[in-house]
């Protein structure tokens, strides 16, 4: 059995922290610990301290000394809630908190004012131009057409096979055999701008002693647009003005306000080839025809030119309003 460590005397003065304890017959035990349960008892027959079987107590918990502060009170204040007022933004810099630097000064909204006003000027101006250059060349076109060059003196409308509008017979002066199925095109006007156009194309085969030789017929109409030019004019440099062996050409009379021909022969060893062109244009109307005579011997030119007339006359008949 260990002995237990002796205690300190007890402090006969009791302090605000020591409880005095009763020893089994009764008396007071002072400087006892009150936070150590059964402070000063024995327990058991073999005079052990508390706690498991043969256990001893190493030593007494020594009592510890507090200091006691007196307690400052504090009188209740009143909390008036501040009037809210502006508040003034702060400029956010995100992960910087070094100094500050002032906001350079915001551009003037001037000169983006003055930019935009001249831009619009260019544009108006542009517009303009634009405007100033279609009226220019409605003008030139009106001078040569006349004022109704869209809604003219022919129209289209009761063609559904441009063919129809020539006699496709007369190729038989010059082969025998029609080739079937001749080729056309009918494009309707826009409803806006005008235009439109007719087209056929048509043989004839089985001349000459080898029965290779034919005749062919091209017809070709356009109606005026809004936009551009007569297509006679453009007929009229290519043919006209395209020099060489074999060409020529000239004013063809008595047919719309105006009108040309151009003839192009081709002498080859076993055959010949004789083309001719008649066109015209008049009022919304331009129409070109066009021959090409492939023979022995070379075809002849009075007998095209009278046949070329005739049947652009015939085209005018049937596209007239």
């Amino acid at each position: 059995m260990t002995d237990n460590p002796p205690q300190d005397p007890p402090d006969d003065e009791l302090q605000w922290w020591s409880t005095p304890a009763t020893s089994s017959s009764g008396a007071s035990v002072t400087g006892a610990d009150p936070t150590i349960l059964g402070a000063g008892h024995q327990f058991g027959t073999s005079g052990q301290q508390f706690g498991a079987p043969g256990y001893a107590q190493p030593y007494a918990q020594q009592p510890h000394s507090q200091q006691s502060y007196p307690q400052q009170s504090y009188a209740p204040t009143s909390y008036v809630q501040p009037t809210p007022g502006p508040q003034p933004i702060a400029q956010a810099q995100p992960g910087y908190t070094g100094q500050q630097y002032p906001q350079p000064p915001r551009r003037n909204n001037n000169a983006l004012w003055i930019i935009g006003g001249v831009v619009g000027v260019v544009v108006i101006i542009a517009v303009v131009l634009v405007m100033v250059t279609v009226h220019a060349t409605n003008n030139a076109t009106n001078s040569l057409l006349g004022t109704k060059k869209i809604d003219g003196n022919y129209a289209m409308s009761n063609v559904t096979n441009a063919c129809s509008l020539v006699d496709l017979t007369v190729l038989s002066q010059w082969a025998p055999t029609p080739k079937p199925n001749p080729e056309h095109t009918e494009h309707a006007p826009d409803g806006t701008i005008g235009g439109g156009s007719l087209e056929c194309n048509a043989n004839y085969q089985g001349a000459g002693q080898y029965s290779t030789n034919g005749a062919e017929l091209d017809l070709d109409v356009e109606f005026q647009s809004s936009f551009g030019s007569p297509d006679y004019n453009m007929w009229k440099d290519e043919d006209t003005k395209t020099t060489g062996t074999g060409r020529d050409s000239g004013t063809l009379t008595g047919l719309g306000e105006q009108s040309y021909y151009a003839t192009y022969e081709q002498d080859y060893s076993s055959f010949d080839v004789l083309e001719y062109t008649c066109a015209t244009m008049d009022s919304n109307l331009s129409a070109k025809i066009r021959f090409r005579v492939e023979s022995d011997n070379p075809a002849n030119k009075t007998d095209l030119a009278t046949t070329c007339k005739t049947q652009l006359k015939k085209v005018l008949t049937g596209l007239h309003k």
